[in-house]
């Protein structure tokens, strides 16, 4: 056997393959083409931002739609609170948008991820997954705040960031 990478032209066998193969995931051969060759077939981008009265930007949040996942992944935001910088606890208004517009397209959660910094596990080696999840802490209020909305610490992604830089990830169920 060779390894080949995928291109237009010989992504047409292998999505004959993907239908043929597995037509409950892939009912035709253009959903299988499509998702092999057109990223807009499984990932999307979606953002809103918040103005003032003025319509100058003060804050945005950018999310990536995992289709196959109907998810509704948050990728950045920032809010510009009189000049520092500020995560999610400012950004309720577009949270609250994101959901409505992920519930629009039947997605069945919010996603998202941050940085172990303030965190205890913060430059520190994880061998446990589970144990590093159950002594979690910090004082962060974004971290707070994402519980307070209704996520839930669904894992850590060791390294994420670079050596023993991690990366929480949080989960929202959508009802």
């Amino acid at each position: 056997m060779k390894v080949v990478q995928l291109n237009q032209e010989n992504a047409k066998v292998v999505a004959k393959l993907m239908h043929g193969i597995k037509p409950e995931w892939w009912p035709t051969f253009e959903d299988a083409y499509g998702q092999l060759t057109n990223i807009d077939e499984s990932i999307g981008t979606v953002g809103w931002y918040l103005s003032d009265e003025n319509g100058n930007p003060l804050g945005w949040a950018l999310f990536r739609e995992m289709k196959a996942y109907l998810s509704l992944e948050l990728e950045c935001s920032g809010f510009n609170d009189k000049g520092v910088f500020k995560l999610e606890h400012k950004l309720k208004d577009l949270f609250d948008v994101a959901e409505k517009y992920a519930k629009s397209k039947g997605y069945t959660t919010l996603r998202t991820g941050m940085s172990s910094l303030d965190f205890n596990i913060d430059g520190q080696r994880i061998d446990n997954i589970a144990e590093a999840l159950e002594s979690l802490k910090t004082q962060r209020v974004d971290y707070y705040w994402l519980l307070d909305y209704g996520f839930r610490v669904m894992g850590i992604h060791p390294n994420a960031y670079g050596n023993n830089m991690h990366c929480i990830l949080f989960v929202k169920e959508l009802e």
